[in-house]
């Protein structure tokens, strides 16, 4: 195993001279521009959870993810990471921008061996400001991660297939089983790496049996045991999970006309399909129409072997993608994310790149150079709406200000005035700003503990006000947050009396939705 990972670090360290120092500043670039905004909006709900859930023991985890929706590997890892680098904004959101990092290293590696160093440079130019992986590069999720798997995934395939030796396929089989400990819907990258080598097989000539048997042939079923070997402990939780939980599909729309086009916006600029409008949409069509003529035309000058290289990362870029669709119809519950395929997102910037370098280059350069501009104009100004947007929730249409909310009550506060949130799910978001002197808490008798992701709350003691009359015998004034369009925030009981409130404005959207008021309750 050492020596595995001693040849997959030594591929690596082949980098050399201007390569080296193209890809450093690449990645710079890119820390330089996440970085700029990683801790101005407020940890979400989806982050909250992750800030909670590594309070507990590595076991615990287990049994609390097992409840929820997502395999706990990510949270592991967060649980490790901040153990190292603190509790903060920071702290909890760098995890990702380092393996958004990490994926940008793998994606210049694919591109660099499997065509060159132009089109791996061009690519480093599209992955540096690509505004899906600035935005969540600062979110305390596990999307980088799922994208620094399948690429490193895919470019150890790219040389496992050419080696007789197994140790590649052992890392490649257990990147495949890690990628499932992350997020389930790696599974439709695993399902593109399955679609390629079933038509590279049949591009050998086999047919029927022996194609059978090539396709499962030494190292490519040695490195599924292994994944499956891994994953195997996790299936009985996973089923559990995916029969009772995710079947619900929650709060994702179904798929329409718009889910498609609104993919390659959200690529490019950070917008939904209808945001994208005027010179939005039309370079949009440029770009995809460019890329999809010039492809064509490029598959069909490439040798067999290029032919294969290029047919990968097209169906990592566009399989998953479509997968997803197919998946979210009825009677399927929807499940369309974008974030939840970011290899394919990621991966749009390597054909791009490709496509541009070798299918444009017998044009005149300044047209490569025109559609690369293009591409990077349009992702420089999706990082602009990555700014703007913040963690904006566009599902529920809600700019997240519980962090700006507790600062509010905070500088109004008196000390010892604790925090009462209104709903478990702004109460994740709150304690994560907590302080000595205003101490955040819940309602038990308020919780509805429907969902497994309020598990945390309702088998801990911690944060809760079991006797809200004792509570408030010993508090005799609190505030009280949460996001309504009433006026003022209604009072967790009727005889509470309004002191003072606090209301603060959306600017997106317009509204005043996250609203505190300080009670006497006695």
């Amino acid at each position: 195993m050492k020596n595995s990972f001693a040849a997959v670090a030594k591929r690596i360290s082949q980098i050399r001279g201007i390569d080296f120092f193209v890809l450093a500043g690449g990645i710079i670039v890119y820390t330089l521009v996440t970085l700029r905004t990683i801790t101005a909006s407020s940890i979400w709900f989806d982050e909250a959870f992750s800030a909670y859930l590594t309070k507990f023991s590595f076991v615990d985890i287990v049994r609390y993810t097992a409840t929820d929706v997502h395999p706990p590997f990510y949270y592991w890892l967060l649980k490790i990471w901040t153990s190292l680098f603190g509790t903060n904004e920071l702290a909890f959101r760098s995890m990702s921008l380092f393996f958004a990092a990490v994926a940008i290293v793998f994606g210049f590696l694919l591109v660099r061996r499997l065509f060159g160093r132009k089109a791996a440079w061009l690519s480093l130019a599209f992955l540096a400001v690509s505004p899906m992986l600035v935005r969540y590069g600062q979110e305390a999720r596990m999307y980088t991660l799922v994208a620094a798997i399948g690429l490193a995934a895919t470019y150890t395939l790219t040389f496992a297939v050419q080696s007789k030796r197994r140790r590649p396929w052992v890392i490649y089989g257990i990147l495949v089983a890690f990628g499932m400990l992350t997020h389930y819907f790696m599974a439709f990258v695993w399902v593109t790496h399955w679609l390629w080598r079933y038509i590279v097989t049949r591009q050998t000539g086999a047919r029927g049996k022996e194609l059978c048997k090539r396709f499962f042939a030494g190292g490519w079923r040695f490195a599924h045991v292994i994944a499956i070997c891994i994953f195997a402990l996790w299936l009985p939780l996973m089923a559990v999970q995916l029969t009772s939980i995710q079947s619900t599909g929650f709060w994702i729309g179904s798929v329409g006309i718009d889910t498609l086009p609104g993919y390659v916006t959200n690529v490019l600029y950070y917008l939904e399909h209808g945001k994208a409008t005027g010179w939005y949409g039309a370079i949009a069509i440029i770009v995809v129409t460019s890329i999809t003529v010039f492809g064509i035309r490029l598959y069909k000058t490439l040798n067999q072997k290029q032919r294969q290289n290029y047919l990968l990362l097209l169906l990592l870029a566009v399989a998953p993608v479509v997968l997803l669709f197919v998946a979210s119809l009825p009677p399927l519950k929807p499940s369309f994310v974008e974030r939840y395929i970011m290899t394919s997102v990621l991966s749009f910037s390597l054909v791009a790149s490709v496509t541009i370098v070798l299918g444009m280059r017998h044009l005149k350069a300044r047209w490569q150079v025109l559609i690369s501009l293009l591409i990077v104009g349009s992702m420089i100004l999706g990082v602009s709406n990555v700014y703007y947007y913040g963690n904006y929730n566009k599902n529920s249409s809600v700019e997240v200000l519980t962090k700006q909310l507790v600062a509010e009550v905070d500088s109004k506060a008196k000390p010892g005035e604790p925090i009462i949130a209104s709903s478990p799910w702004i109460f994740y978001e709150a304690v994560f700003y907590d302080t000595k002197d205003h101490p955040v808490y819940f309602i038990n008798a308020d919780t509805q503990y429907i969902y497994g992701s309020l598990d945390m709350l309702k088998y801990s003691n911690a944060h809760k006000i079991n006797d809200l009359v004792a509570f408030t015998k010993e508090h005799p004034t609190v505030w009280y947050i949460g996001y309504t369009t009433d006026q003022t925030i209604k009072p967790a009981r009727d005889n509470w009396s309004l002191l003072q409130s606090i209301s603060l404005h959306d600017s997106i959207d317009n509204v005043d939705m996250y609203k505190a008021g300080e009670f006497k309750t006695n």
